[in-house]
Protein backbone atom coordinates (compact mmCIF):
# COMPACT_ATOMS: atom_id res chain seq x y z
CA UNK A 1 0.00 0.00 0.00
CA UNK A 2 1.07 3.35 -0.75
CA UNK A 3 1.55 6.63 1.47
CA UNK A 4 -1.75 8.74 1.94
CA UNK A 5 -0.95 11.28 -0.31
CA UNK A 6 -0.05 9.18 -2.85
CA UNK A 7 -3.55 7.36 -2.52
CA UNK A 8 -5.21 10.49 -2.24
CA UNK A 9 -3.92 11.63 -5.06
CA UNK A 10 -5.34 8.88 -7.20
CA UNK A 11 -8.48 8.87 -5.85
CA UNK A 12 -8.66 12.66 -6.50
CA UNK A 13 -7.23 12.32 -10.04
CA UNK A 14 -10.44 11.39 -11.65
CA UNK A 15 -12.87 13.20 -10.18
CA UNK A 16 -14.52 16.45 -10.70
CA UNK A 17 -13.23 19.38 -7.57
CA UNK A 18 -15.76 21.05 -5.86
CA UNK A 19 -14.97 24.59 -4.81
CA UNK A 20 -15.09 25.06 -1.26
CA UNK A 21 -15.67 28.25 0.46
CA UNK A 22 -12.50 28.62 2.02
CA UNK A 23 -13.35 28.42 5.48
CA UNK A 24 -14.23 24.73 5.48
CA UNK A 25 -12.31 21.88 6.15
CA UNK A 26 -12.78 19.27 3.18
CA UNK A 27 -11.69 16.51 1.26
CA UNK A 28 -12.60 13.44 -1.10
CA UNK A 29 -13.83 10.64 0.97
CA UNK A 30 -11.35 7.41 1.77
CA UNK A 31 -12.50 5.19 4.03
CA UNK A 32 -10.87 5.39 7.49
CA UNK A 33 -10.03 1.77 7.46
CA UNK A 34 -7.86 2.33 4.14
CA UNK A 35 -6.33 5.35 6.00
CA UNK A 36 -5.57 3.98 8.82
CA UNK A 37 -3.42 1.13 7.06
CA UNK A 38 -2.18 4.10 4.88
CA UNK A 39 -0.77 6.24 8.41
CA UNK A 40 1.22 3.50 10.36
CA UNK A 41 2.26 5.29 13.08
CA UNK A 42 0.05 6.83 15.67
CA UNK A 43 0.58 9.78 18.03
CA UNK A 44 -2.11 11.13 21.11
CA UNK A 45 -1.91 14.64 22.22
CA UNK A 46 -3.70 15.14 25.47
CA UNK A 47 -3.71 19.06 25.89
CA UNK A 48 -3.87 19.70 29.17
CA UNK A 49 -5.04 22.81 31.72
CA UNK A 50 -1.53 22.36 33.61
CA UNK A 51 0.34 19.77 31.87
CA UNK A 52 0.22 18.07 28.18
CA UNK A 53 1.14 14.65 27.79
CA UNK A 54 2.14 12.74 24.66
CA UNK A 55 2.44 8.51 23.57
CA UNK A 56 2.75 7.12 20.72
CA UNK A 57 2.85 3.91 18.54
CA UNK A 58 5.00 2.96 15.73
CA UNK A 59 2.51 -0.27 14.13
CA UNK A 60 -0.87 -1.28 15.65
CA UNK A 61 -0.25 -3.59 18.60
CA UNK A 62 -1.55 -1.28 21.41
CA UNK A 63 1.35 -3.38 24.39
CA UNK A 64 3.80 -1.25 22.80
CA UNK A 65 2.33 2.25 23.33
CA UNK A 66 4.79 4.55 24.15
CA UNK A 67 5.10 7.53 26.29
CA UNK A 68 7.27 11.13 26.00
CA UNK A 69 9.31 11.47 29.21
CA UNK A 70 11.65 13.89 28.82
CA UNK A 71 10.62 16.93 28.26
CA UNK A 72 12.90 20.17 27.55
CA UNK A 73 14.41 22.74 30.18
CA UNK A 74 12.83 20.65 33.16
CA UNK A 75 15.79 21.42 35.37
CA UNK A 76 15.36 17.95 37.38
CA UNK A 77 12.06 17.88 38.20
CA UNK A 78 10.36 14.33 36.76
CA UNK A 79 6.83 14.49 35.46
CA UNK A 80 6.02 12.45 32.44
CA UNK A 81 4.19 15.75 31.52
CA UNK A 82 5.04 19.23 30.03
CA UNK A 83 3.64 22.49 31.46
CA UNK A 84 0.95 23.95 29.04
CA UNK A 85 2.67 27.20 29.65
CA UNK A 86 3.86 29.70 26.48
CA UNK A 87 5.93 33.25 27.34
CA UNK A 88 5.48 36.01 25.09
CA UNK A 89 7.70 38.89 24.94
CA UNK A 90 7.02 42.11 26.59
CA UNK A 91 5.74 43.84 23.35
CA UNK A 92 5.13 41.76 20.90
CA UNK A 93 2.48 38.34 19.96
CA UNK A 94 6.23 36.54 19.05
CA UNK A 95 5.92 33.31 21.93
CA UNK A 96 9.84 32.86 23.05
CA UNK A 97 9.39 29.61 25.17
CA UNK A 98 7.49 26.94 26.29
CA UNK A 99 6.63 24.54 28.63
CA UNK A 100 9.11 24.26 31.52
CA UNK A 101 11.43 27.45 29.79
CA UNK A 102 8.25 29.67 30.10
CA UNK A 103 7.88 29.34 33.73
CA UNK A 104 12.09 29.44 34.31
CA UNK A 105 11.86 32.91 32.23
CA UNK A 106 8.87 34.18 33.95
CA UNK A 107 10.48 33.64 37.07
CA UNK A 108 13.79 35.73 36.35
CA UNK A 109 13.82 39.00 38.32
CA UNK A 110 14.21 41.14 35.54
CA UNK A 111 11.27 39.11 33.79
CA UNK A 112 9.38 41.67 31.39
CA UNK A 113 7.69 39.35 29.35
CA UNK A 114 3.72 37.52 29.32
CA UNK A 115 3.58 34.19 31.17
CA UNK A 116 0.21 32.83 29.94
CA UNK A 117 -1.65 29.90 31.57
CA UNK A 118 -4.28 28.12 31.66
CA UNK A 119 -5.65 28.94 28.36
CA UNK A 120 -7.47 25.96 27.52
CA UNK A 121 -10.35 26.64 29.60
CA UNK A 122 -10.84 30.30 27.13
CA UNK A 123 -12.44 27.40 25.16
CA UNK A 124 -15.19 26.15 27.81
CA UNK A 125 -18.15 28.18 27.02
CA UNK A 126 -18.98 27.21 30.78
CA UNK A 127 -16.06 28.56 32.43
CA UNK A 128 -16.47 32.17 34.02
CA UNK A 129 -12.40 32.61 33.17
CA UNK A 130 -10.90 36.35 33.25
CA UNK A 131 -7.49 35.24 31.68
CA UNK A 132 -7.39 37.77 29.43
CA UNK A 133 -4.21 37.43 26.18
CA UNK A 134 -2.13 40.50 25.93
CA UNK A 135 -1.25 42.15 22.45
CA UNK A 136 -4.36 41.13 21.09
CA UNK A 137 -3.55 37.70 20.83
CA UNK A 138 -6.88 35.00 20.55
CA UNK A 139 -7.25 31.80 22.20
CA UNK A 140 -6.64 29.94 19.11
CA UNK A 141 -3.69 32.45 17.91
CA UNK A 142 -1.98 31.27 21.59
CA UNK A 143 -2.87 27.51 21.60
CA UNK A 144 -1.85 26.62 18.19
CA UNK A 145 1.46 28.60 18.97
CA UNK A 146 1.60 25.68 21.84
CA UNK A 147 0.92 23.38 20.14
CA UNK A 148 3.45 23.91 17.39
CA UNK A 149 6.73 24.30 19.81
CA UNK A 150 5.19 20.74 21.63
CA UNK A 151 4.92 19.07 18.31
CA UNK A 152 8.34 19.86 16.60
CA UNK A 153 9.46 18.61 19.95
CA UNK A 154 7.43 15.46 19.84
CA UNK A 155 8.53 14.77 15.90
CA UNK A 156 12.58 15.67 16.80
CA UNK A 157 12.25 12.76 19.44
CA UNK A 158 10.48 10.32 16.86
CA UNK A 159 12.91 11.32 14.57
CA UNK A 160 15.28 9.99 16.67
CA UNK A 161 14.16 6.53 17.38
CA UNK A 162 12.94 6.14 13.99
CA UNK A 163 15.81 7.30 12.07
CA UNK A 164 15.95 6.26 8.61
CA UNK A 165 12.15 5.23 9.16
CA UNK A 166 10.82 8.38 10.10
CA UNK A 167 8.28 10.28 7.61
CA UNK A 168 5.66 12.65 8.63
CA UNK A 169 3.26 11.41 6.00
CA UNK A 170 3.42 8.30 7.78
CA UNK A 171 1.89 9.94 11.02
CA UNK A 172 -2.11 10.49 11.98
CA UNK A 173 -3.06 11.91 15.21
CA UNK A 174 -5.65 12.06 17.95
CA UNK A 175 -6.06 14.91 20.20
CA UNK A 176 -8.33 14.87 23.23
CA UNK A 177 -10.94 17.65 24.54
CA UNK A 178 -13.26 17.94 28.17
CA UNK A 179 -16.66 15.89 27.64
CA UNK A 180 -18.14 18.89 28.25
CA UNK A 181 -16.79 21.28 25.46
CA UNK A 182 -19.64 22.25 22.97
CA UNK A 183 -18.90 21.88 18.69
CA UNK A 184 -17.00 25.65 18.87
CA UNK A 185 -14.29 24.48 20.84
CA UNK A 186 -13.71 21.04 19.60
CA UNK A 187 -13.76 22.91 15.89
CA UNK A 188 -11.89 25.56 17.40
CA UNK A 189 -9.00 22.95 18.95
CA UNK A 190 -8.70 21.65 14.88
CA UNK A 191 -8.25 24.75 13.43
CA UNK A 192 -5.45 25.64 16.16
CA UNK A 193 -3.95 22.04 15.18
CA UNK A 194 -3.90 22.91 11.37
CA UNK A 195 -2.76 26.77 12.07
CA UNK A 196 0.09 24.41 13.69
CA UNK A 197 0.86 22.49 11.64
CA UNK A 198 0.24 19.11 13.55
CA UNK A 199 -2.34 18.38 9.68
CA UNK A 200 -2.61 20.13 6.50
CA UNK A 201 -6.18 21.82 6.28
CA UNK A 202 -6.30 19.56 2.70
CA UNK A 203 -6.03 16.70 5.09
CA UNK A 204 -8.97 13.64 5.59
CA UNK A 205 -10.19 14.58 8.44
CA UNK A 206 -9.74 11.23 9.78
CA UNK A 207 -5.80 12.04 9.45
CA UNK A 208 -7.08 13.97 12.82
CA UNK A 209 -9.32 13.11 15.28
CA UNK A 210 -10.96 14.26 18.19
CA UNK A 211 -11.40 11.95 21.54
CA UNK A 212 -12.68 12.96 24.90
CA UNK A 213 -10.77 12.78 27.87
CA UNK A 214 -12.67 10.66 29.97
CA UNK A 215 -13.32 8.07 27.01
CA UNK A 216 -9.91 7.83 26.03
CA UNK A 217 -9.12 6.83 29.56
CA UNK A 218 -11.83 4.65 29.48
CA UNK A 219 -10.60 2.40 26.78
CA UNK A 220 -7.01 2.54 28.73
CA UNK A 221 -8.82 1.26 31.47
CA UNK A 222 -10.66 -1.63 29.23
CA UNK A 223 -7.13 -2.48 28.18
CA UNK A 224 -6.00 -3.31 31.49
CA UNK A 225 -9.38 -4.19 33.20
CA UNK A 226 -9.00 -7.93 33.32
CA UNK A 227 -7.06 -6.56 36.74
CA UNK A 228 -9.90 -4.93 37.79
CA UNK A 229 -12.60 -7.91 36.64
CA UNK A 230 -14.91 -6.06 34.49
CA UNK A 231 -16.46 -7.95 32.01
CA UNK A 232 -19.50 -7.66 29.56
CA UNK A 233 -21.95 -6.10 30.76
CA UNK A 234 -20.47 -4.43 33.59
CA UNK A 235 -20.58 -0.41 34.20
CA UNK A 236 -17.28 1.41 35.51
CA UNK A 237 -17.22 5.26 35.96
CA UNK A 238 -14.42 7.07 34.79
CA UNK A 239 -13.23 9.96 37.02
CA UNK A 240 -10.39 11.85 34.79
CA UNK A 241 -9.59 14.46 37.32
CA UNK A 242 -6.36 16.60 35.60
CA UNK A 243 -4.81 19.78 36.12
CA UNK A 244 -7.83 22.05 35.20
CA UNK A 245 -10.78 20.25 34.47
CA UNK A 246 -12.40 16.93 36.17
CA UNK A 247 -14.64 15.30 33.34
CA UNK A 248 -16.58 11.78 34.45
CA UNK A 249 -18.97 8.99 31.91
CA UNK A 250 -20.10 5.85 33.05
CA UNK A 251 -19.26 3.44 30.43
CA UNK A 252 -20.67 -0.33 29.93
CA UNK A 253 -18.37 -2.91 28.40
CA UNK A 254 -19.96 -4.39 25.45
CA UNK A 255 -18.39 -8.15 24.06
CA UNK A 256 -19.65 -9.98 21.36
CA UNK A 257 -17.97 -12.43 19.19
CA UNK A 258 -14.82 -11.45 21.22
CA UNK A 259 -14.45 -7.66 20.08
CA UNK A 260 -15.19 -5.74 23.25
CA UNK A 261 -16.34 -1.97 22.92
CA UNK A 262 -17.41 0.39 25.26
CA UNK A 263 -20.93 2.15 25.50
CA UNK A 264 -21.27 5.49 27.31
CA UNK A 265 -24.54 5.53 29.72
CA UNK A 266 -24.47 8.44 31.06
CA UNK A 267 -24.21 12.14 29.37
CA UNK A 268 -20.93 13.16 30.29
CA UNK A 269 -20.12 15.75 32.91
CA UNK A 270 -17.42 18.10 34.89
CA UNK A 271 -15.82 21.48 35.70
CA UNK A 272 -13.22 22.97 36.25
CA UNK A 273 -11.97 21.65 39.93
CA UNK A 274 -8.80 20.00 39.08
CA UNK A 275 -5.52 19.95 40.69
CA UNK A 276 -4.03 23.75 39.65
CA UNK A 277 -6.97 24.80 41.59
CA UNK A 278 -5.35 23.15 44.63
CA UNK A 279 -1.59 24.81 43.37
CA UNK A 280 -3.61 28.38 43.11
CA UNK A 281 -4.69 27.86 46.85
CA UNK A 282 -1.13 26.80 47.99
CA UNK A 283 0.58 29.62 46.49
CA UNK A 284 -2.20 32.34 47.98
CA UNK A 285 -1.16 30.65 51.47
CA UNK A 286 2.26 31.42 50.54
CA UNK A 287 1.48 34.93 49.05
CA UNK A 288 -0.03 35.57 52.83
CA UNK A 289 3.00 34.29 54.92
CA UNK A 290 5.68 35.85 52.67
CA UNK A 291 3.52 38.95 52.91
CA UNK A 292 4.92 42.11 51.49
CA UNK A 293 8.27 40.18 50.89
CA UNK A 294 6.71 37.44 48.53
CA UNK A 295 7.15 39.44 44.93
CA UNK A 296 11.04 39.18 46.34
CA UNK A 297 10.58 35.29 46.94
CA UNK A 298 8.92 34.38 43.79
CA UNK A 299 11.64 32.00 42.78
CA UNK A 300 11.38 30.09 46.23
CA UNK A 301 7.39 29.99 46.57
CA UNK A 302 7.35 28.35 43.14
CA UNK A 303 10.03 26.16 43.92
CA UNK A 304 7.92 25.17 46.80
CA UNK A 305 5.09 24.99 44.53
CA UNK A 306 6.95 22.56 42.62
CA UNK A 307 7.55 20.17 45.27
CA UNK A 308 3.82 20.33 46.48
CA UNK A 309 2.99 19.61 42.92
CA UNK A 310 5.06 16.44 42.28
CA UNK A 311 5.46 15.10 45.98
CA UNK A 312 3.64 16.55 48.45
CA UNK A 313 -0.03 17.16 47.23
CA UNK A 314 -0.45 13.21 45.45
CA UNK A 315 1.02 11.74 48.54
CA UNK A 316 -1.47 13.97 51.06
CA UNK A 317 -3.21 12.07 53.69
CA UNK A 318 -4.19 14.42 56.62
CA UNK A 319 -0.62 14.82 57.59
CA UNK A 320 1.48 18.47 58.73
CA UNK A 321 3.61 18.90 56.16
CA UNK A 322 7.02 20.19 55.76
CA UNK A 323 8.66 21.93 52.65
CA UNK A 324 12.75 22.69 52.37
CA UNK A 325 13.21 26.21 51.01
CA UNK A 326 16.96 27.59 50.69
CA UNK A 327 18.66 28.80 52.85
CA UNK A 328 19.60 32.25 52.52
CA UNK A 329 15.67 34.40 51.73
CA UNK A 330 14.84 38.27 50.98
CA UNK A 331 12.77 38.60 53.92
CA UNK A 332 14.57 42.48 54.25
CA UNK A 333 16.01 41.40 57.90
CA UNK A 334 13.00 39.65 59.35
CA UNK A 335 13.03 36.44 61.00
CA UNK A 336 11.85 33.67 59.13
CA UNK A 337 10.01 32.26 61.46
CA UNK A 338 7.55 35.20 60.83
CA UNK A 339 6.44 32.70 57.95
CA UNK A 340 6.85 29.42 59.62
CA UNK A 341 10.49 28.06 58.56
CA UNK A 342 12.02 26.51 60.94
CA UNK A 343 15.83 24.83 60.65
CA UNK A 344 15.27 25.11 56.71
CA UNK A 345 11.67 23.81 56.44
CA UNK A 346 8.21 25.68 56.41
CA UNK A 347 5.70 23.86 58.07
CA UNK A 348 1.49 23.93 56.91
CA UNK A 349 -0.22 21.70 59.66
CA UNK A 350 -3.11 19.13 57.89
CA UNK A 351 -5.55 21.75 59.18
CA UNK A 352 -4.96 24.34 56.81
CA UNK A 353 -4.34 22.16 53.91
CA UNK A 354 -7.32 20.43 54.77
CA UNK A 355 -9.83 23.13 54.92
CA UNK A 356 -8.15 25.81 52.70
CA UNK A 357 -6.65 24.01 50.07
CA UNK A 358 -8.00 20.13 49.35
CA UNK A 359 -11.44 20.33 50.92
CA UNK A 360 -13.23 23.52 48.17
CA UNK A 361 -12.06 21.29 45.56
CA UNK A 362 -12.72 17.50 46.30
CA UNK A 363 -16.00 18.84 47.81
CA UNK A 364 -16.50 20.09 44.15
CA UNK A 365 -15.21 16.37 42.54
CA UNK A 366 -17.68 14.14 44.85
CA UNK A 367 -20.75 16.39 43.63
CA UNK A 368 -19.86 15.51 39.88
CA UNK A 369 -19.79 11.70 40.68
CA UNK A 370 -23.01 11.97 43.02
CA UNK A 371 -24.40 13.07 39.84
CA UNK A 372 -23.06 10.83 37.52
CA UNK A 373 -24.04 7.72 39.91
CA UNK A 374 -28.03 9.87 40.06
CA UNK A 375 -27.87 9.81 36.21
CA UNK A 376 -26.57 6.34 35.56
CA UNK A 377 -29.85 4.76 37.48
CA UNK A 378 -27.97 1.11 37.98
CA UNK A 379 -25.75 -0.19 40.08
CA UNK A 380 -22.03 1.33 38.55
CA UNK A 381 -19.12 -1.85 39.46
CA UNK A 382 -16.45 0.46 39.74
CA UNK A 383 -14.98 4.32 39.94
CA UNK A 384 -11.01 4.41 38.23
CA UNK A 385 -9.51 7.79 38.64
CA UNK A 386 -7.60 8.25 36.30
CA UNK A 387 -5.56 12.10 35.41
CA UNK A 388 -2.62 13.68 37.44
CA UNK A 389 -5.11 14.80 40.48
CA UNK A 390 -6.67 11.27 40.13
CA UNK A 391 -3.44 10.24 42.00
CA UNK A 392 -4.20 12.07 44.94
CA UNK A 393 -4.26 9.44 47.93
CA UNK A 394 -6.91 12.48 49.74
CA UNK A 395 -9.60 12.10 47.17
CA UNK A 396 -9.16 8.20 46.69
CA UNK A 397 -10.03 8.56 50.72
CA UNK A 398 -12.38 10.82 50.34
CA UNK A 399 -14.40 9.19 47.56
CA UNK A 400 -14.33 5.70 49.26
CA UNK A 401 -15.27 6.86 52.31
CA UNK A 402 -18.51 8.37 50.39
CA UNK A 403 -18.76 6.35 48.17
CA UNK A 404 -17.86 2.23 49.45
CA UNK A 405 -21.24 1.24 50.05
CA UNK A 406 -23.08 2.42 46.94
CA UNK A 407 -19.96 1.36 43.91
CA UNK A 408 -18.93 -1.90 43.62
CA UNK A 409 -14.89 -0.91 43.99
CA UNK A 410 -12.44 2.30 43.44
CA UNK A 411 -9.39 1.52 41.62
CA UNK A 412 -6.36 3.70 40.41
CA UNK A 413 -4.43 2.17 38.03
CA UNK A 414 -0.61 2.11 36.89
CA UNK A 415 0.37 4.90 35.12
CA UNK A 416 -2.97 6.43 35.63
CA UNK A 417 -1.48 10.20 34.80
CA UNK A 418 -1.06 8.77 31.31
CA UNK A 419 -3.89 6.94 30.74
CA UNK A 420 -5.77 9.79 28.73
CA UNK A 421 -2.84 10.01 26.48
CA UNK A 422 -2.59 6.23 25.86
CA UNK A 423 -6.00 5.72 25.80
CA UNK A 424 -6.33 8.20 23.23
CA UNK A 425 -3.49 6.46 20.99
CA UNK A 426 -5.90 3.03 21.23
CA UNK A 427 -8.97 5.21 19.53
CA UNK A 428 -6.09 6.13 17.22
CA UNK A 429 -5.97 2.85 16.21
CA UNK A 430 -9.58 1.77 16.06
CA UNK A 431 -12.17 4.14 16.96
CA UNK A 432 -14.67 1.53 16.67
CA UNK A 433 -13.51 0.41 19.82
CA UNK A 434 -16.29 3.42 20.98
CA UNK A 435 -19.80 1.98 20.29
CA UNK A 436 -22.20 4.15 21.51
CA UNK A 437 -22.59 7.52 22.12
CA UNK A 438 -25.00 9.88 24.55
CA UNK A 439 -25.70 13.10 22.84
CA UNK A 440 -25.20 16.40 24.76
CA UNK A 441 -27.60 18.70 22.21
CA UNK A 442 -30.53 18.17 19.76
CA UNK A 443 -29.01 18.74 16.09
CA UNK A 444 -31.35 20.02 13.06
CA UNK A 445 -30.90 21.81 10.12
CA UNK A 446 -33.12 24.87 8.89
CA UNK A 447 -35.47 23.91 6.14
CA UNK A 448 -38.44 25.15 4.90
CA UNK A 449 -41.64 23.89 6.04
CA UNK A 450 -46.17 24.37 4.84
CA UNK A 451 -47.00 27.29 6.49
CA UNK A 452 -48.52 27.25 9.76
CA UNK A 453 -51.03 30.27 10.37
CA UNK A 454 -51.17 29.61 14.01
CA UNK A 455 -47.24 28.21 14.90
CA UNK A 456 -45.47 30.29 11.96
CA UNK A 457 -47.48 33.86 12.42
CA UNK A 458 -44.34 35.93 13.39
CA UNK A 459 -41.81 33.76 11.07
CA UNK A 460 -40.93 34.19 7.56
CA UNK A 461 -42.79 32.87 4.62
CA UNK A 462 -42.89 32.87 1.13
CA UNK A 463 -44.82 31.32 -1.90
CA UNK A 464 -42.99 28.53 -3.68
CA UNK A 465 -44.91 26.55 -6.48
CA UNK A 466 -48.15 28.23 -5.05
CA UNK A 467 -47.78 27.08 -1.42
CA UNK A 468 -47.09 29.44 1.37
CA UNK A 469 -43.55 28.03 3.33
CA UNK A 470 -42.16 29.14 6.50
CA UNK A 471 -38.26 28.84 5.97
CA UNK A 472 -37.25 29.00 9.91
CA UNK A 473 -38.23 25.57 9.93
CA UNK A 474 -36.24 23.32 12.47
CA UNK A 475 -36.11 19.63 11.41
CA UNK A 476 -34.68 18.02 14.31
CA UNK A 477 -32.29 14.89 13.53
CA UNK A 478 -31.56 13.71 17.09
CA UNK A 479 -32.10 15.03 20.34
CA UNK A 480 -30.12 15.04 23.49
CA UNK A 481 -29.75 12.36 25.85
CA UNK A 482 -30.29 9.85 23.29
CA UNK A 483 -28.23 7.06 22.50
CA UNK A 484 -26.49 7.23 18.81
CA UNK A 485 -24.60 4.38 17.94
CA UNK A 486 -21.26 6.31 16.64
CA UNK A 487 -21.55 5.58 12.85
CA UNK A 488 -25.67 5.63 12.72
CA UNK A 489 -26.21 8.04 9.51
CA UNK A 490 -29.15 10.29 9.23
CA UNK A 491 -29.68 11.20 5.29
CA UNK A 492 -31.96 14.25 3.75
CA UNK A 493 -32.51 14.40 0.44
CA UNK A 494 -32.10 17.88 -1.50
CA UNK A 495 -32.72 19.07 -4.74
CA UNK A 496 -30.54 21.84 -6.63
CA UNK A 497 -30.81 23.72 -9.52
CA UNK A 498 -26.98 23.46 -11.87
CA UNK A 499 -25.13 25.15 -11.19
CA UNK A 500 -25.53 26.15 -7.83
CA UNK A 501 -25.02 25.87 -4.10
CA UNK A 502 -26.17 23.71 -1.45
CA UNK A 503 -26.26 25.54 1.90
CA UNK A 504 -26.72 23.45 4.65
CA UNK A 505 -27.09 25.25 7.90
CA UNK A 506 -26.62 23.15 11.25
CA UNK A 507 -28.36 24.16 14.09
CA UNK A 508 -28.31 22.81 18.05
CA UNK A 509 -30.79 23.40 20.74
CA UNK A 510 -29.30 22.97 24.60
CA UNK A 511 -31.98 23.16 26.82
CA UNK A 512 -34.18 19.98 28.32
CA UNK A 513 -37.66 21.90 27.39
CA UNK A 514 -39.71 20.96 24.62
CA UNK A 515 -37.40 21.48 21.36
CA UNK A 516 -38.55 24.36 19.68
CA UNK A 517 -40.03 24.62 16.21
CA UNK A 518 -37.87 27.38 14.46
CA UNK A 519 -34.25 28.08 14.64
CA UNK A 520 -35.26 31.80 15.50
CA UNK A 521 -36.33 30.59 18.81
CA UNK A 522 -34.39 31.43 22.07
CA UNK A 523 -31.89 28.58 23.39
CA UNK A 524 -31.48 27.36 19.26
CA UNK A 525 -27.91 28.52 18.01
CA UNK A 526 -26.10 27.80 14.87
CA UNK A 527 -22.96 25.24 15.29
CA UNK A 528 -21.93 24.63 11.31
CA UNK A 529 -22.62 26.32 7.67
CA UNK A 530 -22.18 23.63 5.50
CA UNK A 531 -21.45 25.33 1.37
CA UNK A 532 -21.04 22.80 -1.62
CA UNK A 533 -20.86 24.69 -4.76
CA UNK A 534 -22.02 22.14 -7.27
CA UNK A 535 -18.56 21.18 -9.34
CA UNK A 536 -18.92 21.21 -13.14
CA UNK A 537 -20.73 18.12 -14.41
CA UNK A 538 -20.49 16.23 -17.93
CA UNK A 539 -24.07 15.61 -20.06
CA UNK A 540 -25.43 18.55 -17.08
CA UNK A 541 -27.34 22.25 -18.62
CA UNK A 542 -27.89 24.98 -16.71
CA UNK A 543 -31.03 25.26 -14.47
CA UNK A 544 -31.32 21.27 -14.54
CA UNK A 545 -32.09 19.48 -11.44
CA UNK A 546 -29.25 17.95 -9.74
CA UNK A 547 -30.01 15.42 -6.58
CA UNK A 548 -27.98 15.82 -4.01
CA UNK A 549 -27.69 13.39 -0.28
CA UNK A 550 -26.46 14.30 2.82
CA UNK A 551 -25.01 11.92 5.52
CA UNK A 552 -24.76 13.30 8.99
CA UNK A 553 -22.92 11.65 11.95
CA UNK A 554 -23.85 12.84 15.11
CA UNK A 555 -22.53 10.11 17.43
CA UNK A 556 -18.93 10.90 16.56
CA UNK A 557 -16.91 13.34 18.71
CA UNK A 558 -17.02 16.25 15.87
CA UNK A 559 -20.40 16.11 13.68
CA UNK A 560 -19.28 14.96 10.27
CA UNK A 561 -21.35 15.55 7.09
CA UNK A 562 -21.28 13.88 3.49
CA UNK A 563 -22.75 15.09 0.78
CA UNK A 564 -22.96 12.52 -1.95
CA UNK A 565 -23.61 14.85 -5.66
CA UNK A 566 -24.02 12.25 -8.71
CA UNK A 567 -22.15 9.57 -6.90
CA UNK A 568 -19.13 12.23 -6.15
CA UNK A 569 -18.76 12.16 -2.42
CA UNK A 570 -17.43 15.00 0.18
CA UNK A 571 -16.27 14.87 3.50
CA UNK A 572 -16.95 18.36 6.12
CA UNK A 573 -16.29 18.48 9.64
CA UNK A 574 -17.70 21.58 11.44
CA UNK A 575 -15.61 24.61 10.75
CA UNK A 576 -13.97 26.96 13.30
CA UNK A 577 -15.26 29.99 11.51
CA UNK A 578 -18.88 28.73 10.84
CA UNK A 579 -19.61 29.57 14.56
Amino acid sequence: MGSFATLAQQRLSHLPQPCFNSLFFTSTVIPVHTLLRCLSNTVAADFGTAYSGCSYLFGDNIKEISDITVWPKSDGFYYPKVPTAIYYESYTSKPIAWGHEAILKANMHNSTGHLITGFKLLLDTNNESTNILPHGLTAVQVISDYLREFHAYVHKQLKRELCTLYGTSKFRYCLTVPAIWDDKAKATMREAAILAGIVDRSDHPGRLMLTSEPEAAALYCEKICKHFNLTHGKRFMVCDAGGGTVDLIVFQIEEYAGIKSLREITKGSGGPCGSTFLDNRMRDILKRRFGSHADDNKRTIELIIKEFVSSKKPEFENEDVYFSVPAILNMGGHNMSRVGIHEGYLQVTAKQLREEVFDPVVDQVLSLISGQINQSQTKIDAIILVGGFGQSNYLSNRITDLFKSTVGSIYIPNRGEMAVTRGAVIFGVDPSRISHRILRRTYGLQTNTIFNYVLDADKRCYLVNGQVVCQDYFSVFVSKGESIDTNQCFTKQFCIYYPGILNLDMFAYDCSQETPRHVTSPGVCPVAKFAVEIPTLPNVKKGDKIGCTAKMYFGKTEIILEVVILGYAYVFTSAFDSH
